[in-house]
């Protein structure tokens, strides 16, 4: 079966089978590199948790220099990966956060994704990963949980830095208002939370690569008959949203989804910090 049949076949499939068949692509495609290069043999495979394609541990490395260089990120922190996948993220963290002591806690909606962190990670003591069983459409149809009333799986001001690269992309407003209410409970005092998101303004609100549809009052999709395939929200929304959560927009900075850029990152970047 061919790559553009399988992308053909993908687009009337339900998500969880749109999603594997898409990962089976990106699978495909990134056979050659995985036998050139040994270090990209031990990759998850994007056919059972797809998280783009790419160098996985290249683009694991680019995320944590934008933490390290817009969030403050040190080997000290105290860590939580929010929808943390299937561990991009957590790979070029280990050694970090081992340095200097600091700690990592990922969670996930996607269990396949957790039983692969736990597998690939179970060696290194200062790293936890835990499934949250939410529902969402597109990740985790048959979630025990609303997203409305999620609950992080750690205790309130144990964290110096949160984040969630391509999480609220796929959420409706109203439950990332929930994640952002979490954020706040789990962030220590001065505590950061770095974020993306295609923050929508007038003038920036679509482009050929990404025909975002109006959806509700503050929110545009890709495709409305799977809105949490992408979604973007309306940039003031979204800082609503921080300031009434408790926390401090800091930085926004535009990404390559629509030139120009501001920042190395393809969707846009929002810091904010617990006052």
């Amino acid at each position: 079966m061919t790559p553009n049949l399988l992308r053909r076949l993908a687009a009337l499939s339900p998500p969880s089978v749109r999603r594997a068949a898409v990962g089976a692509v990106v699978d495909f495609k990134s056979l050659p590199a995985r036998i050139a290069d040994p270090r990209r043999r031990a990759e998850p495979w994007a056919s059972i948790h797809n998280v783009g394609g790419g160098d996985f541990h290249a683009v694991g490395l680019q995320l944590m220099g934008v933490l390290q260089t817009h969030a403050g990120l040190v080997a000290g922190d105290s860590v939580l990966d929010i929808g943390c996948g299937a561990g991009r993220l957590a790979g070029p963290l280990a050694p970090l956060l081992a340095s200097g002591g600091g700690r990592y806690l990922g969670f996930d909606i996607h269990r396949a994704g957790i039983r692969s962190c736990r597998r690939r990670f179970g060696g290194e003591p200062h790293l936890r990963f835990e499934h949250l069983d939410v529902r969402n459409p597109e990740y985790n149809a048959l979630g025990r949980q609303s997203e409305l009333s999620a609950v992080f799986p750690t205790r309130d001001g144990a964290i110096d830095l949160a984040f969630a690269t391509s999480v609220f992309t796929h959420m409706r407003l109203p439950a990332v208002s929930r994640y952002l209410a979490e954020c706040a409970r789990v962030l220590r005092p001065g505590g950061r939370l770095a974020f993306t998101a295609f923050a929508l303004s007038p003038g920036r609100e679509a482009n050929a690569a990404f025909p975002f549809q109006p959806f509700d009052a503050t929110s545009a999709v890709l495709d409305p008959r799977t809105p949490e395939r992408a979604i973007g929200h309306d940039r003031a929304a979204l800082e609503d949203a921080i300031a009434e959560a408790g926390l401090r927009l800091t930085q926004s900075l535009d990404g390559e989804w629509f030139p120009p850029r501001a920042y190395e990152g393809g969707q846009d970047l929002i810091v904010a910090v617990k006052p």
